[in-house]
């Protein structure tokens, strides 16, 4: 947890203009696969908008989303941390303004945006021995893994012996073929 939010930022921010409507917001997100997008004053990143705030902003006051635009239910100013921020700064400032995404700034600028779901991301558990599986940790440290292509993660280890993913059954590795005495050149 040591580890800086730059580690784990995604790059891409996805904008729209303060005077787009929420239906326009909500295409976009839909679209993108995401749930959040920056909201933009003449190219300058001003607010934050959510799934949240259009559920509690729109939907729960009975609003039309194609009346009503991005700039009457974003979140501005957006709350940020810098690159440099600990990972476990940022999870505290999350946790105590009650937020799911920080943007990300870098010399003023925003660079990218850090989520509830990156921090889950972080940290997972071999589908085989449940034990803990960082993906945080630096280059040669700790066991080698192997990740299945359904998502599923293994320490190699783990992966050896059951060569099979447990959620898709998939082959994980190669199944060692071992040679029978007779088969070696000792023959015994």
């Amino acid at each position: 947890m040591n580890s800086r939010v730059s580690a784990i930022t995604r790059r891409e921010v996805v904008t729209i203009d303060e005077g787009a409507t929420v239906e326009d917001a909500a295409k976009l997100m839909s679209s993108k696969g995401i749930g959040a997008l920056a909201v933009t004053r003449k190219g300058v990143i001003t607010g934050i908008v959510t799934e949240r705030d259009i559920l509690r902003r729109l939907v729960a006051e009975g609003r039309d989303p194609k009346e009503t635009t991005v700039k009457d239910i974003m979140t501005s100013p957006p709350i940020t941390v810098s690159l440099n921020t600990t990972l476990r700064e940022a999870i505290d400032l999350m946790n105590r303004k009650r937020i799911r995404r920080l943007l990300v700034e870098e010399a003023g600028e925003i660079v990218g945006i850090f989520t509830q779901r990156d921090i889950l991301a972080l940290t997972r558990i071999c589908l085989y021995c449940t034990n803990e599986v960082s993906l945080l940790a630096p280059s040669g440290d700790g066991e080698p893994l192997i990740v299945c292509g359904c998502g599923a993660i293994y320490h190699r280890s783990c992966a050896a012996t059951v060569v099979y993913c447990l959620d898709c059954s998939s082959r994980l590795v190669e199944p060692v073929r071992v040679a029978a005495p007779e088969d070696t050149l000792a023959g015994d």
